[in-house]
Formats: C-alpha cells, structure tokens, sequence
C-alpha cells in the first residue's frame, strides 16, 4: 500500500516532512527536475496541457516538487510545491497536490480544482455526489476521458493487424487441424482455422472499449459518457469497432497495452491509451508495472485558470478574444511576421486616438493582492502599447474576503491608460460541490459586471 503525502499547490499549508528514508528515495526520482524531463522518463505521467509549447508560462520548465535537503539528515528535509496539481506517485510513495483553495489538503475537498476542470472539459456533472476520499482522483481520470476520447476519435479508428482464430464454416485463412479436431470430432459443418487481418478491432480500441464499460460501473460514469452528442457517438463507434469484447479478457489487453503505442498518424491515441491504463489500474493504487517509473496525472494551475476565464470572457456578451499560440490564430503583432499572443484582449489595432474601449487582461494564478510582479507589469503595458489599449487588468483567483476585488487604477505616462488587478472571488466553507458551484456563478457575474460599464463609471463618471 502506498503511503500518501498530501499538499497543496504553491507550498501553502504545513511544509512537509520527509518520515523515512525509503520515501526520501523515492520522492528524489521524481522531484528537482523540470515536467519535460519527468513526461521523458516517465511515460505513464500525463501532464496538462499536453501540448507545452501552447502557453508562455513554460511550464516545460517547472518542477513537479522540490526537494531539499540530504538522505542522511531527513529532519532537516521538507517539499515545495508549484502551479502544478493531482497526484503522482513513485515506488511505495503517492503525493496528491491540491489547489491553495482547499479547505484541508487530507479531506481533498478541492471543489475549486474539480469546478475549473468541469468548466473547461464542459462537463455538466455538478450534481454528482463528490467524494472526500480517494476516489477524487478516480474523478479526475475520468473528467479527461471523454476530452481524450473525442480527439482520438477525430482521427479515425486506429487499425492494426490481428490474428483471428475462427470456427465457422465461412474459411478464409489456414487450417488449424489440432484446434479443428478438438472441436469438431464429429462433422458439424464448421472447420476450425485462423486468418490475419487488418482490422479496428484491436488491442488499442479494445483497451479504449473495457475503460468505457468500466466507467459505466462508477456513479458518475454514465454522466461522463453520456455529456455530450460527440462522446455519445465515439462511445458508439468504439463498442461497434469491436465486437469481440469481452470482459475476461481485461488483463490480457492490459498486458499488451504495457508498450507504449506509437503512430506517426495516431497522435492522440499516445494520451489516450495511458490514461486508459492508469483508470483501469487505479484501484490497486499502482498504474506503473514498473517500479522504476513514476504515474500520475498533473495539471498546470496557470493553464487551468486561463481556460476557465476564456469560458467566462469570450463570446458575444464581453468580446474578448482568447488567442492561441499553437494554432498561430488571434496574436496581435509587434512587428510584420512576428505575433505575441495576450491572454485576452478586445479591440483592434489602429492609432492611439481609438484607444478607447480596448482592453487586455492578463490571468494569473498566483496572489496579487497589493502587488504586481515587474515583468507581468511590463508584458502587459507592451500589449497595451501595441494594441493600443486604454485599460489593461491583471485578472487572479481571489481567496480573500476582501470588500472590494478591483484595485485602484495605475495610471500610464505616455500615451496613458491604466492598469487594474480584479480578484475572481473563490467561495471558502462550502459543504458541497454543487454549493461551490452556484456561488461561483456569482463571482463570475461580478467580473462580467466589472467588465462590462462597472470599471469605468467607478472610476471616470461621466
């Protein structure tokens, strides 16, 4: 059984001690080093979002955990943690990282990780009945199925060669005489014989279609699989894909999905299929069948946070543009051929005389209360510059019960302008997920009000 450290994101709560040495040694193969070098040696790690070159926080470059201190002092030893969350895990030593937002990181009634991550998976499930044990991290293996799932899918159903062993009397394929007298002593019209065969039903779709029937089995499994029309239809082609399905088979698709699938074409079964694993796996609180390897799945906080604003700010009521870096689409350019991609804004380019009425926001997942970081505050005056832009805001998850969640303006020599921190206020003592749910909703209406004529009748009347 593994023993469990239990953490909160950006080292809030009690620094952990470390208790023995065995789990000094196995936490030091896992912290210290950056995400890209843990997802390199440690294949059954899911990091999101998948795709790092996508945000400008590098988060290629954070540390999962930081260690400090020696083997042979281990009172002096303790653990920082970073923007990233969920649970990793490595020899007999799990860590499950909460948000700051959680009331207590052992309870895990982390309402605040599993609201952001139902918004941005658009999953409609907050009335499910949430657990405050560890079954919470089943829940978030499973929120990241359907999203998995439907980006396989886009890409068709992977189809592998197989071996078929067949006792019918339609022969296509070679006789199997020590199989065939077994089963057919007497002529019976069938004949026993195998074939090979190009086919979808194979071991990749069959481990995809024994994690949909086990999802079924868990509370919220049907919700999950029944979301949306596009999960209800790659649920469909996947059970029709592969009609020889059968349950008593599980651990032998396990065991021939413990290779790494690889297809210059199938990128996005990669994610898919060790997902796959570590859902099928969890109970016995082990996804790696190798000692040697870390599994988990982590989410970044600064990335999480900037989808679940774009959820709030774009579309027709506010306007806001959410640019994407991968997808090279809505940057605003420095210079010809050369984009930089703000987390939102709204307005276009053109002289400063129009100024008025562009805004650029900023997410930050971090404590700005009183401050603002010197480099965040120049990015985002540039983005300010090159727009040109009027008001620019820092745009930060709020734990405090402060009276007022936007600042006083900066204001900006030059061509002016001013710069702003809004607080999204995040409900503290709520008993259940759906409560948490439904005060969100206030603090997102507050922010859509600031937006909208709020901020500027605060502080320019007329």
């Amino acid at each position: 059984m593994a023993e469990v450290i239990h953490l909160k994101d950006n080292n809030c709560g009690v620094t952990k001690k470390i208790k023995t040495e065995t789990q000094y040694d196995d936490l030091s193969a896992i912290a210290n080093i950056t995400v890209e070098e843990l997802i390199k040696k440690n294949p059954d790690v899911l990091v999101f979002p998948q795709s790092l070159e996508i945000s400008e926080d590098k988060i290629e470059e954070l540390e999962v955990l930081h260690l400090s201190g020696t083997r042979n002092k281990l009172q002096e030893c303790n653990l920082k943690t970073g923007n990233l969350m969920g649970f990793i895990g490595y020899g007999t030593t799990k860590i499950t990282i909460t948000s700051r937002f959680a009331k207590n990181a052992e309870t895990k009634d982390d309402y605040f990780l599993h609201y952001l991550l139902q918004k941005v998976l658009s999953l409609n499930i907050v009335d499910m009945k949430y657990s405050a044990t560890n079954k919470g991290e089943f829940d978030l293996l499973i929120y990241m199925f359907p999203t998995l799932l439907k980006k396989a899918c886009a890409q068709g159903l992977v189809k592998q060669y197989k071996t078929f062993f067949r006792n019918d009397a339609n022969i296509k394929g070679t006789i199997d005489i020590n199989r065939h007298i077994q089963k057919n002593i007497l002529f019976n019209g069938n004949v026993a014989y195998k074939n090979r065969s190009y086919t979808s039903d194979n071991s990749i779709t069959e481990l995809v279609r024994h994690t949909i029937e086990y999802i079924k089995t868990k509370p919220v499994g049907e919700a999950i699989l029944s979301n949306d029309y596009e999960t209800i239809e790659c649920v469909r082609i996947i059970q029709e894909a592969t009609p020889d399905y059968s349950k008593n088979d599980l651990q032998k698709i396990v065991a021939k999905n413990t290779r790494q699938f690889v297809h210059p074409f199938y990128t996005e079964y990669i994610p898919l299929q060790k997902l796959c694993l570590q859902i099928l796996r969890h109970e016995k609180m082990n996804y790696s069948q190798n000692k040697n390897e870390a599994y988990g799945i982590l989410f970044d906080g600064a990335w999480l946070w900037e989808e679940y604003l774009a959820t709030i700010l774009t579309g027709k009521e506010l306007g806001f543009i959410h640019p994407k870096n991968k997808a090279k689409s809505g940057g605003i350019c420095v210079y010809n051929g050369n984009p930089r991609y703000p987390d939102f804004y709204k307005g276009k380019q053109t002289s400063p005389e129009f100024m008025k009425g562009n805004f650029v926001l900023d997410a930050k997942y971090k404590h700005l209360e009183g401050s603002m970081n010197r480099d965040d505050l120049h990015q985002l005056i540039t983005y300010m510059h090159i727009l040109p832009s009027e008001n620019g805001a820092f745009i930060y998850p709020l734990d405090k019960d402060l009276k007022e969640n936007l600042s006083k303006p900066r204001e900006i020599k030059g061509y002016g302008g001013s710069v702003w921190t809004i607080g999204v206020k995040i409900p503290q003592d709520c008993n259940s997920l759906k409560v948490f749910a439904g005060k969100m909703k206030d603090s997102e209406l507050n922010v859509k009000k600031i937006l909208g004529n709020e901020l500027c009748m605060k502080y320019y009347p007329g």
